[in-house]
């Protein structure tokens, strides 16, 4: 599979980083595959890239290494509601 393929677990802007380099180009690569930043990608689907703008970190990503860090509603479901903001002192909050 090409490099402009996605993979699972890669949202929109992990493959901007991986194939132009910086973050700063996900709104041209956005126009260039009429999709917004924030829409979630179809696994296998070809991403047309604009031009590399630091060619060291398109470099460091391979086969191997890729970026993936989409999280959708269904694993955040799955973790629940948790953390300081959900806690009662004396029940599941314990000082001391």
């Amino acid at each position: 599979m090409s490099k402009n393929t996605a993979y699972q677990g890669q949202c929109f802007l992990d493959k901007v980083l991986e194939l132009t380099g910086d973050i700063e180009n996900s709104f041209a690569m956005s126009l260039l595959n009429e999709v917004a930043i924030t829409d979630d990608l179809v696994l296998g689907k070809e991403v047309k890239a604009s031009a590399p703008s630091k060619n060291k970190i398109v470099a460091f990503f391979d086969e191997y290494n890729r970026p993936a860090t989409n999280f959708n509603a269904i694993q955040q479901e799955s973790i629940g509601k948790n953390g300081i903001g959900y806690m009662i002192i004396g029940k599941n909050f314990i000082v001391g």
